[in-house]
């Protein structure tokens, strides 16, 4: 996945949720901004869940779902 899709959509506004989905089949729901991080090359982003968090590697991503 590019990363500028990532950052594309993590920086529009109003912020609308999306889901990215990884090679390992794992799915992130990000619904609000709070819930999304990332380093300023977004070649890495965060999830921040109500009780948990993940580092996610852009390269793993396969697919990206927008709400």
């Amino acid at each position: 996945m590019k990363v500028e899709d990532i950052k594309s959509l993590a920086e529009r506004t109003p912020f609308r949720p999306f889901t990215v989905r990884l090679n390992n089949g794992v799915q992130y729901l990000f619904t609000k901004p709070r819930s999304f991080g990332a380093p300023e090359d977004y070649h890495m982003i965060f999830f921040f869940g109500e009780s948990e968090w993940a580092m996610i590697d852009t390269e793993s991503i396969v697919e990206i779902v927008q709400q």
